[in-house]
């Protein structure tokens, strides 16, 4: 599971997309959400915009994108 921020000027086309391919749970009062591996390259290959975050363990993301 990755968490990542969704651009707010996207968000419905990102959210869209990410309902149709999965569970997504929102981890904050902004535009935070936990998805999955697939969703993650389900994003990347329809390069629709977001930001990975840092992961709990405090690691920073090795790729950002949006």
């Amino acid at each position: 599971m990755v968490k990542i921020r969704i651009p707010e000027k996207q968000w419905g086309e990102v959210w869209d997309a990410l309902v149709a391919t999965g569970p997504i749970a929102r981890v904050s009062e902004g535009p935070v959400y936990v998805i999955s591996d697939s969703q993650l390259r389900m994003l990347r290959r329809k390069k629709l915009p977001f930001v990975l975050l840092p992961s709990p363990n405090g690691t920073a993301p090795d790729k950002k994108n949006g």
